[in-house]
């Protein structure tokens, strides 16, 4: 039986817009909270001097408090910024320093930081799979991104609970998260850091 990897990853990407879309204002909030202290008790996240998160867009995730805990406890903080067909990491310092990109997303200015430097990047994706693979919107910036960090940078998917699926169909050179974080769990793929 052939199945359609790329009508399936259609399929998904937009049942899990509608789904998130469906979210009321308030699970959400309480959600984000739930979600930012699971990370404030990860070991990788306690032990990172510099952590890449992202803007927030059409009700992921939100991770404003935990960027501002972090910030308080003097680590680096960094969102992405698009330049072509890449993602840039880029010290956040404050919304009052960021631009809206025409993706329509905030994006800080200023220079670029090295990616050698991230030791945990927060990834937000669609959909998560068992076996830590992200369905993203389907432009590519991660699966450019990603293979680019040293190997021990801890990659965490950030998402609700609703969007951990049996599979997200991905490729073969797809990188897969080392951690999943939801407001109701959390799911270890790999053990290395711990």
């Amino acid at each position: 039986m052939h199945i359609n990897l790329q009508g399936s990853k259609v399929e998904l990407r937009r049942e899990m817009k509608t789904k998130r879309g469906q979210l009321e204002t308030e699970q959400i909030q309480h959600d984000c909270i739930t979600i930012a202290r699971r990370l404030n008790d990860l070991l990788p996240v306690q032990k990172a001097r510099a952590i890449m998160g992202y803007a927030t867009i059409q009700n992921e995730v939100n991770l404003e408090s935990f960027y501002e805990e972090q910030l308080k406890l003097g680590k680096t903080i960094l969102l992405p910024r698009v330049e072509g067909n890449q993602i840039k990491p880029v010290e956040w310092k404050g919304w009052q320093e960021t631009t809206i990109s025409s993706f329509g997303i905030r994006e800080p200015r200023g220079e670029c930081f090295s990616t050698a430097k991230i030791d945990v990047v927060l990834v937000p994706g669609l959909a998560f799979d068992g076996n830590g693979f992200r369905l993203g919107y389907g432009r590519g910036f991660y699966d450019r991104f990603l293979p680019g960090l040293r190997s021990n940078a801890f990659k965490c998917g950030i998402c609700y609970d609703f969007q951990v699926v049996e599979s997200v169909f991905p490729h073969a050179d797809d990188i897969p998260m080392h951690w999943i974080v939801t407001e109701k769990s959390e799911l270890v793929i790999n053990w290395d850091f711990f």
